[in-house]
């Protein structure tokens, strides 16, 4: 018998509601989501305190979701436990049913014995503590599949605290000591990483702090100054867990699709061509070897917020993306300049902020057919921020775009982290899963930096030194070319004459320059 023949409680619809509440117990839900390119049974393990045991747990294929019916109210009114993901399961239900990752014995829809060493997604839901649930993602035991844990039915802090995620999609068993690594025997694949002390610190704690700072590594992680992996959300109606693949384990495409067959809606547009081109930069040219630097940088696309690249000569192989920035430019000349530069363009550059587009919805959207008549692939709108808000200014947009029956073929967004911590990679990558989540189109992250802007205007910028600076380009460029939903995503800034996080002094790199030109 095959993984794939092992019966489960699996099928082809998502969201479906499997548990052991009925309707008089069931409290809040977990909704599990698998991105990994494998089938996954859930496993489930509750405290021994008289937490009620779940059983119909399902089994998800690559893109498949479940929501979980947590029995909070039965019982001692409360319930404790663990969900985490199995995999490379084989036999037969009740007698030689075998997990090679998270085994928690014979059965494919509930655990009969305690879990194996893997990645575990901790709750504690109780009715009678109102800050309840409390959640946290943990790699005490061993780390497999990367986990983060999201509060429903809440609007997220932007820097952490009540109702924030927990855990990374980062590819964590790429930074496994060897020593503490276990692979599939054939392919040498990576299946698990196993501490080899979950009660003190070790090089596996320290590495997966270092790439995961909002999930526990070690058993008195949450005793450390400053430490964020238990978090509570009282406002929350349920959580999400996300089983998220390795680097390179994409989602595989529907076998329906070729690169010439676009669902309807999908996002394709015109032209469409859109395998990760990945890295990019944007750029203002600047006195001293802006093509040279650009040819340098590992680029393969660049902007520079107009509708042409000029006279500076475009290094090849790397693609200019053309911006129409505002109203004003919204002209024949600037859409045929675009026209003759690409394949796809952006638009209207951050018109939520009174110095940059500064549009409102409505003029956005009545302009919108012209740029239709391009022909080109288009992208929405890039705001400076909130892009994921219910309500807000893109939000309104598209809504206004579904309406009216107009084409929005990606997501561009601009991103601007305050926090310099190890945590900024696990924010940004937080960020742009809610807006692919919302609006269901490609992200395209066309400016993104660390950068902390005053709230008021006497007050000066503040910058991340250059360790701060390379470390982040290091972690958040392994995670975007991880995030399938992310086509393509942009430095800003080239030059160091554009902004102090530029990678460039003159034509030569800087050592951030050095690290993001050396990046996947």
């Amino acid at each position: 018998m095959t993984s794939g023949e092992v019966p489960g409680a699996s099928d082809n619809r998502e969201d479906r509601v499997t548990g052991v509440a009925d309707d008089g117990d069931a409290g809040r839900t977990v909704t599990v989501r698998n991105e990994t390119k494998d089938r996954i049974w859930v496993g489930a393990t509750v405290n021994a305190d008289g937490s009620q045991p779940l059983t119909g747990l399902p089994v998800l294929g690559p893109g498949k979701s479940a929501k979980i019916a947590i029995p909070e109210r039965s019982g001692p009114r409360h319930w404790r436990g663990k969900l985490f993901p199995r995999q490379r399961c084989t036999g037969k239900q009740g007698s030689t049913f075998h997990c090679e990752v998270g085994d928690c014995g014979p059965y494919a829809d509930r655990c009969t014995t305690g879990e194996q060493p893997v990645s575990l997604a901790e709750f504690n839901f109780d009715t009678k503590d109102s800050s309840a649930p409390w959640y946290n993602v943990s790699y005490v035991n061993a780390v497999s599949t990367p986990i983060t844990i999201t509060p429903n039915g809440v609007d997220p802090p932007e820097n952490g605290g009540e109702c924030a995620s927990v855990g990374c999609p980062t590819d964590l068993l790429s930074y496994c000591p060897p020593e503490n690594l276990t692979k599939e025997k054939g392919t040498g694949k990576p299946l698990v990483c196993i501490s080899p002390n979950r009660d003190a610190k070790t090089t596996y704690s320290e590495a997966l702090t270092k790439q995961c700072p909002s999930a526990y590594s070690w058993s008195k992680h949450d005793a450390e100054q400053g430490n964020q992996v238990v978090r509570q959300c009282g406002e929350c109606n349920g959580l999400t867990v996300t089983f998220h693949g390795a680097r390179g384990d994409e989602k595989p495409l529907d076998p329906r699709q070729d690169p010439g067959h676009k669902k309807p809606g999908s996002g394709g547009g015109p032209g469409s061509d859109h395998g990760k081109d990945g890295k990019g930069i944007a750029l203002n040219t600047f006195a001293g070897g802006t093509a040279r630097a650009l040819a340098d940088s590992g680029a393969s696309w660049y902007h520079n917020w107009t509708s042409s690249s000029g006279r500076m000569k475009k290094p090849q192989g790397v693609e200019y993306v053309p911006t129409i920035w505002g109203p004003d430019s919204v002209t024949e000349a600037e859409l045929n300049a675009a026209k003759k530069e690409g394949k796809n363009l952006l638009t209207f550059n951050e018109p939520d902020l009174r110095r940059q587009a500064n549009m409102t919805v409505e003029q956005a959207l009545e302009l919108w057919p012209k740029l239709e008549k391009t022909g080109l692939r288009l992208g929405a709108p890039a705001v400076a921020a909130d892009a994921d808000k219910p309500n807000g200014w893109l939000d309104r947009f598209m809504k206004g775009v579904e309406e009216r029956g107009l084409r929005v073929d990606f997501i561009p967004v601009h991103w601007y982290g305050s926090d310099f911590s190890h945590a900024a990679t696990y924010q940004l990558a937080e960020y742009l899963e809610r807006i692919r989540d919302r609006y269901k189109k490609p992200v395209w992250l066309t400016e993104y930096a660390l950068t902390d802007f005053p709230e008021k205007e006497h007050e000066a910028t503040r910058y991340p030194s250059e360790k701060e600076q390379r470390a982040f380009i290091k972690t958040s460029t392994d995670t975007l070319e991880r995030l399938d939903y992310v086509e393509r995503y942009a430095w800003f800034a080239l030059s160091t004459e554009t902004s102090p996080t530029g990678l460039y002094d003159g034509g030569r790199p800087n050592m951030s320059g050095r690290t993001y030109r050396d990046s996947d």
